[in-house]
């Protein structure tokens, strides 16, 4: 045997061993930080090995949040079947949060909604919900996690608050911030059930939920209605009240 190939045999397992060693240190480091162990490579004078150790407490391991895109849109125009002819003009409402629930129970308590239009809080958005074919665009291409969302949350700015932050004229006056402009201009309060808040839950949404799939873009439309509901309060006389309440289809 020449000497070069018994150098190259000579040298070929050295070789072998540390390409082998490289893999498995590329390996380690592959998995390292997940579950409850910790992979640790050292090389030094043509010898390797690897250290396996228990971590306490465990390295993070997890997955990247995968995330969607919504808008809302709200549909026009809104029909009243029990307002008198010719009907409202006008439906005003301010717009103060939207928010989404992955939980499709119905149960109080702020912590677990989803707000998908935070501008809305020091910039809410007023809108004639009434007025032709065009949809109302309440939010432009969240950035939302991806998933399965249950419930809707329109909030309303209620008519106690005077500082709205409103950057155009109130065609509701002083007095309110949502409102109904009859024919003849009368102005009527839009009421609300409890806060001005309108629920949408999942039993409206066609297959009882809203899917949001990673790296596409859903359109939520919102059917929003006048209904009728009978109404007291403190010294106030039981008598019909208009609310407003809500449908939702996702595209």
């Amino acid at each position: 045997m020449s000497r070069s190939r018994l150098e190259c045999s000579q040298r070929f397992p050295w070789v072998l061993r540390r390409v082998s060693f490289c893999v498995v240190v590329l390996f380690a480091t592959v998995i390292s930080g997940c579950g409850n162990s910790c992979f640790v490579g050292f090389f030094n004078n043509g010898k390797g090995g690897i250290i396996v150790k228990a971590g306490n407490p465990p390295p993070a391991c997890s997955l990247p949040q995968m995330n969607g895109a919504m808008s809302v849109l709200a549909l026009k125009p809104l029909l009243c079947e029990f307002c008198p002819a010719p009907g409202p003009l006008h439906v005003f409402v301010t717009l103060r949060a939207v928010q989404l629930r992955s939980s499709a129970i119905a149960e109080p308590g702020p912590s677990d909604w989803l707000e998908i239009a935070p501008r809305l809080a020091d910039e809410p958005l007023q809108i004639d919900l009434i007025g032709g074919p065009v949809p109302e665009v309440l939010v432009d291409s969240a950035a939302i996690p991806a998933g399965t969302y249950h419930q809707v949350r329109l909030r309303f700015l209620p008519d106690s608050r005077p500082d709205a932050g409103l950057r155009s004229p109130n065609p509701c006056g002083e007095a309110y911030h949502n409102c109904i402009v009859m024919a003849d201009g009368r102005i009527d309060q839009l009421g609300w059930s409890a806060d001005p808040d309108v629920l949408i839950p999942a039993d409206t949404v066609p297959n009882g939920a809203l899917l949001v799939p990673p790296g596409a873009k859903t359109d939520l439309l919102l059917s929003l209605e006048l209904s009728q509901m009978l109404y007291s309060s403190g010294a106030e006389p039981l008598k019909p009240r208009i609310v407003l309440a809500g449908r939702a289809a996702a595209r």
